[in-house]
């Protein structure tokens, strides 16, 4: 492999912040006092779409690259469940449910690889840590308490959030801050 890890997550630094700054924003709007279902679909719907654009523009589908195709995967996800919430206007708060299922399993399990194929440039084990949250946001929704909009934007929100936090700890470690000497001026 030409690339090592620590270089490939390097070059994706600004995907990874967007990636970062999406995530928070989704988690604010879904704490919004006022959410109504359609809202939420809505919401996530674009957030999907946004979050898989960002994983997809960062590219990477060179062989020499194929560390990273779990994350490339896992914008594929994103893409399919933000097509999927757009595609029928009669989705239900418990399709969102169920699709939301599905997306986090999905989700979780390219995080999860991720982590795997890309261990040397993640010593904290973050891409890890986002999978296990992808992997505890669907046990939650498994819940018969899912169904209930305020319990559903509030997990929501929280998972947005946790998966923001990540993966901006993670765009943190892979910028290098410069101290400015402002005693030469």
């Amino acid at each position: 492999m030409t690339n090592d890890a620590s270089a490939l997550l390097h070059e994706r630094r600004a995907s990874l912040a967007l990636r970062s700054a999406a995530a928070i924003l989704f988690a604010i709007a879904c704490f919004w006092p006022t959410i109504t279902d359609t809202m939420l679909i809505k919401l996530f719907a674009a957030y999907a779409f946004v979050d898989g654009i960002l994983t997809l523009s960062s590219g990477g589908w060179a062989l020499a690259n194929r560390s990273v195709w779990p994350l490339l995967a896992g914008g594929c996800v994103d893409l399919a469940a933000a097509v999927a919430a757009y595609a029928s206007s009669g989705t239900t708060l418990l399709d969102l449910v169920n699709l939301m299922t599905v997306w986090a399993v999905a989700l979780g399990t390219t995080f999860t690889v991720s982590c795997a194929t890309l261990r040397r440039a993640d010593s904290e084990y973050l891409l890890l840590l986002s999978g296990i949250a992808s992997g505890l946001f669907a046990r939650a929704l498994l819940s018969y308490t899912a169904g209930d909009i305020v319990v559903l934007s509030t997990w929501t929100g929280l998972y947005g959030l946790t998966v923001g936090i990540l993966l901006l700890k993670l765009t943190l470690q892979r910028y290098q801050l410069v101290a400015l000497d402002l005693s030469a001026q």
